[in-house]
């Protein structure tokens, strides 16, 4: 890592036609705004048609499109490290209206919530939706991919910067260096680089866990684990291997390539990823070992951005085997812990419909203990997981509502419930009908929950 980039200074040149920026500061800390928002130390280009920003390995994280077919100038493409590129939109700024039926009521009487509780805030809990390249949950808005404005920039970034090195042969030779380097890191050679990330991790992480979002899911994935306990017959995303953990040794060997991968930008990044699967179903003291290593292998404590998270998918029984012992050396390790749990189902029937081999009692017991964490550290949160959709069985819902509008044990803004449409194409206006209904009704937080990849 060059040590040089906590005191680099932002510095512009402008040329004809052309702006370049090095160094700028974005936002230190992930904060839900209704506004773009850039984290960390980027670079950037701006012309009349593009406006793109780098990492500080001079790759292309962001771009934004410049004219009349531009879908909206608050929205924006963002690419991951495995090289997906994910277009950030709103859903609409401008409120949306509500209708309330009632005896007592002469007409159903429809109100406008105002810009705050925006329709995309509350069905997800942040104000800018991910919509992905890929199959997955479709929830909300159409697709911005078909947009011409967007397939102009997908198309055409790197043509931009190729266009501006060869006009520009007289600027200072650091801008010079910058864009040669954006240059070389082509399509292809980010894609080649997304594969390498893949290879030391033993494989794409086909899923994060929703906790993810409160990092705008800029999280280094270090698996410690492979492969879950049930391998559930709903799940989309699971792998045919058994449950197997890594050894210190293998740990250690990822945490120094992921270190050697990420090189400068190393710098933007506050958090891990511990996967596979159910990664808390490893030994105790290999996930605390992971954890130590990826605070100083990855200089996580070092960041721009303040604090340190850990994010780590859970089985009800990972999470029911963990002593209490544990818990208490995880809310002390220095970083705060996301748990997800997939619990699924509190109810017998849907849980045999969807094939997880769990009796309903077990998720109750489960959804107990999470409280309890949730009540006792302040340093750990977990969260849960439900299947949701119109073909379920119908002690599901009934059953759901029992845990959620029972009694919180913890601060309220703790133990959020994500639901998960089985259908992969967009839930219908019914389904979504009833998660509002649902979201009423929960004393804790509920959204739905968004299946994105590394």
């Amino acid at each position: 890592m060059n040590t040089d980039i906590a005191t680099l200074h932002t510095e512009t040149v402008e040329g004809d036609g052309f702006r370049i920026a090095l160094h700028r500061r974005g936002e230190d800390t992930h904060v839900k705004q209704r506004r773009p928002v850039m984290y960390g130390v980027y670079s950037e280009i701006e012309t009349e048609s593009m406006l793109l920003r780098f990492n500080l390995n001079n790759e292309i994280v962001r771009a934004e499109g410049r004219g009349e077919d531009w879908p909206s100038d608050l929205e924006y493409l963002k690419r991951t490290a495995g090289n997906d590129w994910v277009y950030y939109s709103t859903g609409g700024y401008a409120g949306s209206w509500e209708t309330l039926t009632d005896a007592s009521f002469p007409a159903p009487v429809s109100f406008k919530i105002p810009e705050p509780y925006s329709e995309v805030y509350k069905m997800v809990g942040e104000y800018y939706l991910p919509n992905l390249p890929y199959e997955t949950n479709t929830i909300l808005g159409d697709d911005p991919f078909a947009s011409p404005g967007v397939r102009r920039v997908l198309n055409g970034w790197h043509d931009e910067i190729e266009k501006i090195r060869n006009a520009a042969d007289d600027l200072p030779g650091r801008f010079r260096r910058f864009l040669d380097e954006a240059a070389q890191n082509s399509p292809k050679r980010l894609q080649a680089k997304a594969e390498t990330l893949f290879g030391v991790c033993g494989g794409r992480t086909s899923v994060l866990p929703p906790d993810a979002r409160h990092a705008d899911y800029d999280v280094i994935p270090l698996n410690i684990s492979q492969g879950c306990l049930y391998k559930c017959r709903f799940c989309s995303v699971k792998n045919d291997m058994p449950f197997s953990g890594h050894t210190r040794a293998q740990i250690r060997q990822q945490v120094e390539a992921l270190a050697s991968f990420y090189g400068n930008d190393l710098y933007n990044y506050n958090s891990i990823f511990l996967g596979d699967h159910d990664a808390l179903n490893a030994d105790e003291e290999h996930i605390l070992f992971a954890i130590s290593e990826a605070m100083k292998g990855l200089r996580l404590r070092r960041s721009f951005m303040h604090g340190v998270n850990v994010f780590i998918f859970a089985s009800v029984a990972s999470l029911m085997n963990k002593q209490d012992a544990f818990f208490e050396k995880l809310d002390t390790c220095g970083a705060k812990v996301h748990i997800n749990v997939g619990l699924e189902s509190a109810d017998q029937e849907t849980l045999d419909y969807i094939g997880k081999p769990l009796a309903s009692a077990e998720v109750v017991r489960c959804f107990e203990r999470m409280q309890s964490l949730n009540g006792r550290h302040p340093n750990i949160e977990c969260t849960g997981n439900f299947v949701f959709d119109d073909a379920l069985p119908a002690g599901h819902i009934p059953a759901f509502l029992e845990l959620a509008e029972g009694p919180v044990t913890a601060s309220p803004d703790k133990g959020t419930l994500y639901l998960s449409p089985l259908c992969i194409s967009r839930p219908s206006p019914g389904t979504l009908f009833e998660f509002k209904q649902l979201k009423t009704f929960s004393m804790l937080p509920t959204y739905l929950y968004i299946i994105q990849r590394i």
